[in-house]
């Protein structure tokens, strides 16, 4: 079997190297401030490297990551990751993508697998499984080959489960494997399956990592992702963790990253009082020369209406009503 290259050895950048100057043309680009430094987290990155000291000693290990939009889920991943692909791991990251009623089909996996054939090559990812067949692999990308389209559906889906499962366990032999799922409250039928999977196979993995993050929020009563959670959640080495927001003076600590300097007046306050602790929230109000955004801006507004627009007519009427009152309402 051909050697699997090892996973890039780029040193992790520090906070000043991930703050200039691409992340400075990145707000003002955006119109949005940052700041290069996660403010807030240390229990959950805390959470997450051990979760990784224990894929690393060989045991099963997975973590369920929820939050509301804009919280800081990505963030607190991708600096995870980074840590992670430091200590020699190899890092792998899937989205789910919100296309239709029911997502696009394994469009996470997909993804992986589309990065893995670009660093390592088709013929080196045809080698990790057995018998150097890939024809369910080649059902998610057609660079490896003549799909399995034939014969019975149920055969060819096990198959597939299986060729990923294979694939994933080879790559742990060589590297430490953290697999990132994001945005699962979008995932298609197809994706779910595969990743319950992944997960209830993972004590036949050794080194292997998964995260999966999705939104708290956009879980509504019968959402088809609450089953799989509540599945999950009684497997012995998954972890579920919701991401809270801000504190008041984790706020004031984000608006001092981002300016660099103490805010003038109660400029923090406002901040905190505005966004409630939502990092997204903190980083779009807060303009670039350092003042309070006046007006909510566009994208921030899109946001918010987005979870509004999901619910029904008379939910949103009486939110109409609501919203000219105030933080507080009486009946």
């Amino acid at each position: 079997m051909s050697a699997i290259p090892p996973p890039s050895a780029e040193p992790a950048r520090g906070p000043a190297e991930m703050s200039d100057p691409r992340g400075m043309l990145t707000a003002e680009m955006s119109g949005r401030a940052g700041s290069a430094v996660l403010v807030g987290r240390d229990e959950q990155m805390a959470a997450l490297g051990a979760a990784f000291d224990s894929a690393r000693q060989g045991g099963p290990s997975a973590v369920l990551l929820g939050g509301e939009a804009g919280v800081g889920k990505s963030r607190l991943v991708g600096e995870f990751g980074q840590m992670a692909a430091a200590a020699g791991a190899r890092v792998l990251t899937g989205g789910c993508l919100e296309l239709g009623t029911d997502g696009l089909p394994f469009a996470p996996f997909t993804a992986v697998l589309r990065d893995l054939v670009h660093e390592m090559g088709a013929d080196a990812v045809a080698a990790m499984l057995p018998g150097r067949t890939t024809r369910g692999l080649a059902r998610l990308l057609p660079e490896l080959g003549e799909p399995d389209t034939g014969g019975d559906p149920g055969e060819a889906r096990a198959r597939l489960f299986e060729e990923v499962l294979s694939a994933l366990e080879q790559l742990a032999r060589h590297a430490p494997l953290v697999l990132v799922i994001e945005d699962a409250q979008w995932a298609d039928r197809s994706s779910r399956d595969l990743l319950t999977f992944l997960i209830g196979n993972q004590r036949f993995i050794s080194g292997m990592l998964i995260i999966v993050t999705y939104r708290s929020d956009d879980l509504h009563r019968t959402h088809p992702l609450r089953p799989l959670l509540a599945t999950l959640d009684r497997i012995d080495w998954v972890e579920r963790m919701e991401l809270p927001r801000l504190t008041r003076r984790d706020t004031g600590e984000l608006v001092v990253r981002i300016l660099g300097r103490a805010p003038a007046g109660a400029l923090a306050d406002a901040l905190y009082h505005r966004s409630e602790g939502n990092p997204l929230f903190v980083e779009t109000l807060l303009c670039c020369d350092g003042e309070l955004s006046p007006e909510l801006p566009e994208s921030l507004r899109d946001l918010l209406l987005e979870a509004v627009r999901r619910l029904p007519e008379d939910t949103q009427e009486v939110l109409r009503m609501a919203c000219a009152g105030g933080q507080t309402v009486g009946h």
